[in-house]
């Protein structure tokens, strides 16, 4: 299994399998005009939502946001790594995966930070049972042996791990894994010692990192590991492969405060509930959640401290509403925690409470109203400008439509009037995700048309989506083609698509994509490849694109002569020539065309 798998050999398996039997062998899918729909895999519903595109070779969820490859399917729906998935893809397709050498591959370069990972767990857990306080701890806490054996709970001693994993692994492995720090004088030392040990899971199942608990005195009481090439805090979810493993299917997803919440609801029977590892809950972390379902419940405390954490995850869960998505909040009893509630009130009463939770409209309703009251005018005012920021950030316009009607009620002011103070709001900058800037890229495409004026991460997204969905297109045109000189990440990604579109124009969305699925901007281009575009004929589609390059590249030429004529810069001839090229094809794209 050592080794890189080529990526011709990924363009010739995908070539050679078709989407909708690999779907077809799990889901049963029916005829839908050009496609095939079915109730999704990933969450639970009574009306289709899933399609595959025979065409694209790309499957996606209008519910829940599922979407990509018959690899990511695979992976998806069997919780398999993406070598495993290649391996079960060719055997359905009688190939055999061939490796090559590959000594920058980055599953080889982390393959001792897992091992070392792994390790560290099993010996916590094998410490845990030496250990009777600890033991003594879960007990009182209301955990058993099958729900710790489940979570993979251990024990951190004081000291001893350095010592059981030293044969195996260097100081800078364990360094690298977070298992251990350096000291001033160079050496090492422990980083968990005395802590209730919860190791935690990527979607795969692989270990990348532990949270740690003290049971005695002491700070701080939480301690999680540090940022690493595998564990990154930003995207992690604590619980969401075990809750995944409980049920195939997932209904909803409830995000708790911390991973004893986790755990006790687990050992009462709720095994849908998942922790955002003590940070505050990211663009990203909703995107992993509604990849799996389409309803998600956040709990906070009932205090100040659980009202300010609301407002932060209010602020990111606005624009990821979409479709089918649906968020609710439930405000816990102050002094309570999800754990402490499932043991006083038992399962039943723990479910009866989620089902008061409320949904994200009236929470935000709720919120603005405790800043800025609604009985009288001034109130009524400042809650509408409140307001209206917010709901600028949204992206779906029927869940915009019902916010304006909801506030319309609240301020006693007219749809109308407060269409008109939303249009007059700056638009939301484009924000990166947790997984890396991206550069140009689009965060959080959803323009399926990008006139011009519009910025270029905005443009770039309406000229990739449209490459993306429509390989089969002539996208040879000099403005598309010039613009794949320009730096940044989406001409890199534009010049990689035309590359593989030249060497084989037959090639399909789904071929395209997985040429990036080790970037870190892969899942926005597979965001761009499900997009709507509504541009309806063949012509629209290539003249958008075309229109977008132009506008990029006019963008490029007034920013490169405003830096060559900044007051102070002195020219030499390679740059006056340099200038007088840019003038003169500035001038020819701002002619009539």
């Amino acid at each position: 299994m050592a080794g890189l798998i080529p990526q011709a050999f990924i363009d010739e398996l995908l070539e050679r399998s078709d989407i909708v039997e690999v779907i077809q062998r799990r889901v049963s899918l029916k005829k839908a005009g050009r496609e095939f729909a079915a109730c999704c895999p990933f969450h639970g519903e009574k009306t289709p939502s899933f399609y595959v595109s025979p065409q694209k070779q790309f499957y996606h969820c209008f519910g829940c946001g599922a979407h990509g490859t018959a690899i990511s399917f695979l992976m998806e729906y069997e919780n398999l790594s993406f070598p495993e998935a290649v391996e079960q893809l060719a055997e359905q397709a009688g190939l055999e995966v061939p490796r090559e050498a590959g000594g920058d591959d980055k599953r080889e370069a982390h393959a001792p930070l897992y091992e070392a990972l792994n390790a560290a767990a099993d010996y916590y857990v094998q410490q845990l049972r030496q250990t009777p306080k600890a033991v003594e701890y879960l007990k009182n806490r209301g955990i058993d042996g099958t729900t710790a054996r489940d979570y993979q709970i251990g024990w951190a001693p004081p000291s001893g791990l350095l010592e059981a994993l030293k044969p195996r692994f260097t100081p800078q492995q364990l360094v690298d894994a977070g298992l251990a720090a350096r000291r001033d004088d160079g050496g090492i030392r422990e980083r968990f010692r005395g802590r209730i040990m919860f190791p935690i899971r990527d979607r795969r199942g692989r270990i990348t990192g532990f949270g740690g608990r003290l049971i005695e005195d002491g700070e701080p009481k939480y301690l999680n590991s540090p940022e690493s090439e595998v564990f990154h805090k930003g995207q992690t979810i604590y619980g969401l492969f075990e809750a995944r493993k409980a049920g195939t299917r997932l209904d909803d997803i409830v995000v708790v405060e911390g991973y004893m919440d986790v755990v006790g609801l687990a050992r009462a029977g709720f095994r849908r509930a998942v922790a955002c590892m003590g940070t505050a809950l990211t663009r990203a972390h909703l995107d992993s959640l509604f990849r799996q379902v389409s309803r998600i419940t956040l709990c906070f405390d009932g205090d100040a401290a659980g009202r300010r954490a609301a407002w932060r995850s209010l602020a990111e869960a606005l624009p990821a509403i979409q479709g089918l998505r649906e968020v609710r909040v439930l405000f816990l009893p102050e002094g309570d925690d999800p754990d402490s509630l499932v043991r006083r009130d038992g399962l039943a009463g723990w479910e009866e409470r989620l089902a008061g939770a409320l949904p994200l409209s009236e929470t935000l309703v709720r919120l603005l109203r405790e800043e800025h009251p609604t009985d009288t005018a001034e109130g009524r005012t400042r809650f509408a400008h409140a307001a209206m920021k917010l709901v600028a950030t949204t992206r779906d316009p029927l869940f915009r439509d019902q916010l304006v009607e909801r506030i319309a009620e609240e301020t006693h002011l007219s749809h109308e009037r407060l269409e008109q103070v939303l249009s007059e709001q700056p638009p939301e900058p484009a924000r990166a995700t947790a997984s890396g800037s991206g550069g140009d890229l689009p965060a959080n495409p959803t323009a399926s048309r990008a006139p011009g004026g519009e910025s270029p991460p905005a443009l770039w997204g309406a000229l990739l989506a449209r490459v993306l969905q429509h390989p089969e297109l002539d996208w040879s045109q000099p403005e598309i083609r010039q613009l794949v000189e320009l730096p940044g990440v989406a001409a890199a990604t534009l010049r990689e698509l035309l590359a593989a579109l030249d060497e084989n124009p037959e090639r399909h969305t789904a071929g395209l994509l997985e040429r990036f699925r080790e970037e870190r901007h892969f899942q926005r281009l597979m965001a761009l490849a499900h997009q709507a575009l509504d541009d309806g004929e063949v012509a629209v589609t290539r003249q958008t694109a075309l229109d977008c390059a132009r506008q990029l590249l006019r963008q490029h030429y007034r920013s490169r002569i405003r830096e060559l004529t900044r007051p102070g810069t002195e020219l030499g001839t390679e740059q006056r020539a340099e200038l007088a090229r840019l003038t003169e094809q500035l001038q020819r794209f701002d002619r009539p065309q």
